[in-house]
């Protein structure tokens, strides 16, 4: 069960090529928690069943981003038995870059955290059983940052490991949103984590994400609210 979750983190045509909404804010990336306003929020949905809900909220300081997500479900089996996992991460960015990195995990009462924190060009990954370093700047498996749509490595949240990735573009839909229907791109991941797929609209923001279960159930995330004010200031 419990690896069977963990996919869930795993993990442009029209006027624009498909890595334009990389590239049109390639300059900016300071400015890609504004995409949101204050926060997004996902349903997470299995057999269309509410199963959880994953949320995230930014906070802007004069030197930079603090980033708070939570994911939560619970998946009852029968009328007796309720499996419960919870999800925290705490995150502080400066200048669109990674600087420190908390998470705490549990999975029915099976407990997982981690510390990273950034140190010159490196980046130190605290785990209960080792320490190690990775190359600075990388990107953590929480999906709202679409410059992961330019890496060829993440930081796998759950793991603590550095995962080899590709995301491919696998063509446009559309997507209901809390302002109405937005047409994005869906990528595949494809390496190191597969069987997850994310949507990105035009401007970089996150509006869905689905991924396949070890028992072939797809289990998607759907936007309850991430579009923010539409608007990205200076």
């Amino acid at each position: 069960m419990r690896r069977h979750l963990s996919l869930i983190f795993a993990v442009v045509t029209f006027v624009m090529s498909p890595l334009a909404v990389v590239e049109a804010t390639a300059g900016d990336q300071i400015n890609r928690p504004r995409l949101y306003g204050d926060g997004i929020a996902f349903d997470v949905i299995r057999e269309g069943e509410t199963i959880g809900a994953h949320e995230v909220r930014f906070d802007q300081d004069a030197n930079g981003w603090n980033v708070r997500s939570i994911f939560e479900l619970e998946v009852r089996f029968l009328a007796f038995f309720a499996f419960h996992y919870r999800y925290e991460a705490d995150a502080r960015w400066v200048k669109g870059e990674l600087h420190r990195l908390r998470t705490n995990t549990n999975d029915d009462g099976e407990r997982f955290s981690m510390l990273v924190t950034r140190s010159g060009d490196r980046m130190q990954i605290h785990l209960k059983e080792k320490t190690y370093s990775t190359e600075a700047p990388i990107i953590p498996t929480n999906h709202w940052n679409a410059d992961v749509l330019g890496q060829k490595r993440v930081l796998n949240t759950l793991t603590g490991n550095v995962n080899n990735v590709t995301l491919v573009a696998k063509g446009r839909e559309a997507i209901a949103t809390e302002r109405g229907d937005v047409v994005a791109t869906r990528y595949a991941y494809t390496g190191d984590l597969v069987d997850t797929e994310v949507w990105y609209d035009d401007a970089g923001r996150w509006v869905k994400l689905r991924f396949i279960g070890r028992d072939g159930t797809p289990i998607e995330y759907a936007c309850r609210r991430c579009q923010g004010d539409g608007k990205v200031e200076p």
